[in-house]
């Protein structure tokens, strides 16, 4: 029998709904029933009657449940027993991560059509960043909030004790690439009118952005523990942004077959618990 016949059933036992199980398992509706019907043909039996606008499980579908349960806690236990699970993490924040146990963390792809994909295909099982989509096959939960702040090389010849906003715009910045609904980060956030920029250099990762300005007289823009993690080995200034930002957002974002899942939650846990350890922004700038 078709292991995927069996978790199409059990999904649609449980949810009762043809409709949330197809969104449960991101799958159309039409495809559900196919699944439903081609069960029924193999075992000659009905597994769901209608009941009002939706439907109830027969006789034979509530026996057949029981068994395909611990069939499947079986194979789950089996498939997990390692206890390790795969998260894509943003870069800015994967330093702060790495070592934690039961988890293989990998950075975030740059593509946000990739990551949710990926999700979709549980080629991983867990995000962690600041992206985000409309779909209810998905969860997406608040993990972690922290500022931005810019950097520079601790010997600018311009900027030495303090930023400010005339500086600011002043000066050239090397950007990270990504946009997110067609902006780059800086546009996302901001919470005032922003002026143009002058762009020097625009890069494909924020490790890039950091060692850039810290050859150079060019301003960037980083969350703060990533501009802290780097400032002794690349000698860089760090500045409050002059101009209102918003904090950056990271989020959890994985699929709703996970919502029940033990181990899922230890990990998501783990993370939070780790991140929570992190200095407020006043410490680390010494205020």
């Amino acid at each position: 029998m078709d292991l995927n016949l069996v978790r199409t059933f059990m999904a649609v036992y449980q949810c009762q709904s043809y409709t949330k199980a197809s969104e449960l398992l991101a799958l159309t509706q039409p495809a559900v029933s196919a699944a439903i019907k081609r069960l029924e043909s193999e075992i000659g039996k009905q597994l769901f009657i209608k009941k009002g606008r939706g439907i109830e499980a027969t006789s034979k579908a509530h026996a057949l449940a029981t068994k395909f349960q611990f069939a499947l806690d079986t194979i789950n236990d089996a498939v997990n027993d390692k206890n390790t699970l795969s998260v894509y993490c943003a870069e800015i924040i994967l330093h702060s991560l790495v070592g934690l146990e039961q988890i293989n963390f990998a950075e975030s792809p740059r593509s946000q059509s990739m990551l949710f994909e990926h999700l979709r295909e549980q080629k991983v099982d867990l995000v962690l960043d600041v992206a985000t989509i409309k779909d209810s096959a998905f969860v997406i939960e608040d993990a972690y909030v922290e500022p931005l702040v810019v950097v520079c090389a601790k010997n600018h010849p311009r900027i030495q004790s303090e930023l400010t906003k005339k500086d600011y715009y002043r000066e050239s910045h090397v950007i990270y690439s990504a946009l997110w609904q067609g902006m780059n980060g800086f546009e996302q956030i901001a919470q005032e009118p922003v002026e143009e920029r002058n762009i020097a250099l625009t890069v494909s990762s924020l490790s890039s952005v950091l060692m850039f300005v810290s050859q150079g007289d060019s301003l960037g823009l980083v969350s703060q523990s990533f501009a802290k993690r780097w400032e002794k080995q690349l000698n860089l200034a760090i500045y409050p942004c002059p101009v209102k930002l918003d904090n950056a957002k990271y989020k959890f974002i994985y699929h709703k077959r996970y919502i029940n899942d033990p181990q899922h939650r230890k990990v998501r846990q783990q993370i939070i618990d780790k991140l929570s350890k992190k200095k407020p922004f006043m410490e680390w700038m010494g205020l």
